[in-house]
């Protein structure tokens, strides 16, 4: 194998196996019947409540107007709330209602019920396949990348 083919060869895997995660996420989020934004948003502040605007925009890597209208979205369909920050009584945070709670437990469940056959892969092949992303991640770090 030349050195354009095996590079083309890796790029290739790594595409085909994030197309199977993102079609089991969209479809996952089809069944839950929000989107995969949605999705990751009732996540992400499920795992860290009285979260900023801001600091889930930059959590997420997507612009702001992305993440607000998403927001506006959820919280019209009873998913989360903006509350007055305890600590800041001029900043809004973010947290799930129940049923936003409720949805994303639901969630959860339901993504690990699609994905349990990974845990078929013996745990020698996950460490091998973690040292192999490290070592990808390795060889095609920019100078300048460090903070990434």
């Amino acid at each position: 194998m030349d050195k354009d083919e095996k590079i083309s060869t890796i790029i290739y895997s790594f595409r085909e196996v994030n197309k199977f995660f993102y079609r089991q996420m969209w479809q996952h989020a089809n069944e839950l019947g929000i989107t995969i934004v949605q999705l990751q948003i009732l996540k992400i502040i499920d795992e860290e409540p009285n979260m900023s605007l801001l600091e889930l925009t930059k959590k997420m890597n997507v612009n702001k107007s992305t993440v607000s209208s998403t927001i506006e979205r959820l919280v019209k369909a009873g998913y989360i709330e903006r509350e007055q920050s305890e600590k800041d009584r001029r900043a809004i945070v973010l947290n799930l209602t129940e049923i936003g709670k409720e949805r994303q437990k639901e969630g959860h469940t339901l993504f690990y019920e699609r994905l349990k056959h990974l845990d078929e892969i013996s745990d020698e092949d996950v460490n091998t396949l973690l040292d192999l992303h490290q070592l990808v991640k390795e060889k095609i770090q920019v100078t300048g990348d460090e903070k990434n």
